[in-house]
């Protein structure tokens, strides 16, 4: 309860505050009115020569040392990535701890703007932003779901772990959403970049493996024969047909190695939305080609007169 009342009250100040500040000029200049939103301020110190907010590096490498530390202690217990020599429930124990947590900013984000919504917020581009997370939310499901169908969470150890880490994760999120999104965003940026390379290097590893293998039916269900509206949603960012990546590419699902490569392009594509919210503070951001957020550098302090110059 208590928990609930203080998210309540940091909901209902940053709501105020959401709605009073002005977006930064850039801002004005370069984006639909859809999209017009204030940046936290830990963004918007500084642009790089593309326009794209930078963060501060206390932040950047606080929640980098955050992400990495969690990454590095589920890979450290779930090791297993060989399929010449583990099954595919051990290989996939891994991939549901990570969509099981990895899911869970896009509830906290939607959890915060309902609770601003309530108290009075009307943010123009809200309803989109709120609309793409529950399709970037509902695409992790599916993961999950996949994940689940190959055996991933067969062990209680396993689905406690998972379940306990997402728990603890949401509040963590809703809270530090509720008073700097981008700061919320460039966590999710960082997971959905590890969980990209996570499933590439597993592809590679096993791609001769995964070819024998069938494909799941909740994954030709959601890939193939569901309404492919909310997949389209959260598809921000369209690239062309030249580029590897592109949804114009994406392989039929004639084996479980389609699949893993479809998820594994689902996460490049969350991870590129992340990158213009945290970057412009827009879902498209400008147009140009999506590169990793960087640190703000250090501000060079002009030096004053020396003791000499006063002779």
């Amino acid at each position: 309860m208590r928990s609930l009342l203080l998210l309540a009250f940091v909901a209902h100040a940053t709501c105020r505050l959401h709605t009073l500040r002005a977006p930064p000029v850039h801002a004005l200049a370069t984006r639909p009115a859809t999209q017009q939103r204030s940046l936290a301020p830990l963004c918007t110190a500084l642009e790089d020569d593309r326009g794209a907010n930078m963060m501060e590096e206390g932040m950047y490498n606080f929640n980098k040392l955050l992400i990495d530390s969690v990454y590095d202690l589920i890979c450290l217990i779930y090791n297993k990535n060989d399929l010449s020599k583990n099954s595919i429930a051990e290989c996939t124990a891994r991939f549901y701890v990570l969509e099981t947590v990895a899911r869970v900013p896009y509830f906290a984000y939607l959890s915060v703007m309902h609770l601003r919504e309530t108290f009075g917020s009307r943010v123009p581009g809200d309803k989109d932003r709120m609309r793409t997370h529950y399709a970037e939310a509902d695409n992790e499901l599916h993961h999950l779901l996949i994940m689940e169908s190959l055996g991933g969470n067969s062990s209680i150890v396993d689905r406690t772990l998972a379940q306990t880490m997402a728990f603890g994760y949401y509040w963590y999120v809703t809270l530090v959403y509720a008073v700097d999104e981008q700061a919320a965003y460039h966590l999710s940026e960082l997971i959905e970049d590890h969980a990209f390379n996570t499933y590439d290097t597993f592809l590679e590893k096993n791609e001769a493996a995964l070819k024998t293998m069938p494909v799941p039916a909740i994954a030709r269900k959601y890939y193939e024969e569901e309404n492919p509206f909310l997949f389209d949603l959260f598809c921000t960012v369209v690239e062309p047909e030249t580029e590897p990546f592109a949804i114009a590419n994406r392989p039929k699902l004639q084996s479980l190695y389609d699949v893993f490569v479809n998820v594994r392009n689902d996460e490049r594509e969350h991870w590129k939305t992340l990158c213009n919210l945290v970057q412009y503070d827009s879902m498209s951001g400008t147009g140009q080609g999506v590169i990793s957020t960087a640190i703000k550098p250090k501000l060079a302090i002009p030096a004053g007169p020396s003791d000499n110059d006063a002779y």
